[in-house]
């Protein structure tokens, strides 16, 4: 049985520490590590982190350069030290270009920190600084069937810190 690979986009939103760069390079270099340790450990048949994964990184900050949505499947937002709700050029670009993503069905998107406060605002949700500054915790959360199903468990504990609010309604 052959398959298609798996074309994920990574949105690389700044540089990661130096620690981390001299080890990865770039945040492109640190989900690609996890995207294909995390293949290999699904062991679903045709993916592994040498076949059926194609990953590609985009610097959306100094290139502002974004995939045709054409030739991808998923797009991974990455985090960033910049702040989701500022109105610089390549964040309204950011939420324009996601916005473009939520409206259709096929491209599925995920956001890491500051990547998920763009998704939100591309949604029409206000995100902004906390009142009560920075929080850190582990939070353990309960499972719907599905995720139960995906991670074999009932619920999972998660890091969490909610430096921003999200204010929907």
């Amino acid at each position: 049985m052959t398959f298609l690979p798996l074309r994920i986009a990574i949105l690389e939103c700044d540089t990661p520490m130096p620690g981390t760069r001299a080890k990865y390079g770039s945040y492109g270099g640190v989900f690609t590590s996890l995207l294909k340790s995390g293949a290999d450990a699904l062991s679903y048949p045709g993916l592994t982190s040498s076949s059926g994964l194609s990953l590609s990184s985009y610097d959306v900050v100094s290139a502002q350069s974004y995939p045709n949505l054409s030739e991808i499947d998923a797009i991974l937002i990455s985090g960033s030290k910049h702040n989701s709700f500022d109105n610089d050029p390549w964040i309204l670009k950011l939420v324009e270009f996601t916005e473009e993503v939520l409206k259709q069905r096929r491209v599925r998107i995920i956001g890491v920190c500051f990547g998920h406060q763009i998704v939100g605002r591309a949604m029409g949700v206000r995100v902004g600084r906390s009142e009560k500054g920075w929080e850190a915790s582990v939070t353990a959360i309960d499972l719907t069937k599905r995720g139960q199903e995906i991670f074999g468990q009932p619920s999972l504990v998660i890091p969490f810190h909610p430096i921003l609010f999200f204010d929907a309604f």
